[in-house]
């Protein structure tokens, strides 16, 4: 291991022990109930937190609490997890102000500003496609290994690895590796070359 990664884990150490008590309310909230009002209530409370403070206790609180989370990871200024069923690999990154809920983000996957990642597009959706307060259903939302979403995009479906999510685009259908996506709704601008596995026209 490396002087900076020693380092760098250290800090992250004194960061796990500084969030403990939050760590084991939300713990204690999931085992008692279903509900994951204190877990947003810590949540929102580490996301203005400035500067690489604020990092190292995002990173260790959701290291703490999602679903699996490296600690290894980037959780920009005002960014939030809104549901605690969501992983986050290593080297994954985030910037400043993005909202995720049940989303897989992969290894080295990258996330601009702004971005939005819900549960999926059926939230609020019953069975006969109408609204519904209590029909509806969250669905697993994942961004692939080594895939960069761009500023402001919203991410409804799952996404492959190695893609390119161009800014602001809004993806509504699962996408595949190797691919290029924009526009609203996001379209396939350049597809995986299957014979290569590389990116045509890249």
């Amino acid at each position: 291991m490396s002087p900076i990664r020693i380092v760098k884990a250290l800090a992250f150490a004194v960061c796990l022990v500084l969030v403990m008590p939050l760590i084991a309310a939300s713990w204690l909230e999931r085992r008692l109930s279903h509900s994951e009002l204190v877990f947003t209530l810590f949540a929102q409370l580490m996301a203005p937190l400035p500067g690489l403070p604020g990092v190292l206790l995002r990173g260790a609180y959701y290291f703490g609490t999602l679903r699996s989370c490296s600690w290894e990871v980037h959780v920009g200024f005002g960014s939030i997890f809104t549901h605690r069923d969501a992983t986050l690999a290593r080297h994954a990154s985030m910037g400043a102000y993005c909202v995720i809920g049940h989303a897989q983000i992969g290894e080295a996957a990258m996330i601009g500003s702004r971005v939005s990642i819900p549960s999926g597009k059926r939230q609020h959706l019953g069975a006969d496609g109408r609204l519904s307060a209590s029909e509806g259903r969250f669905e697993r939302v994942s961004v692939g290994s080594g895939s960069w979403v761009g500023e402001g995009a919203i991410v409804l479906a799952s996404i492959g690895a190695r893609c390119i999510v161009s800014a602001g685009a809004v993806v509504t259908r699962e996408m595949p590796d190797g691919c290029l996506i924009a526009g609203n709704p996001a379209q396939v601008v350049r597809g995986p070359d299957m014979a290569s596995g590389h990116v045509q026209g890249a």
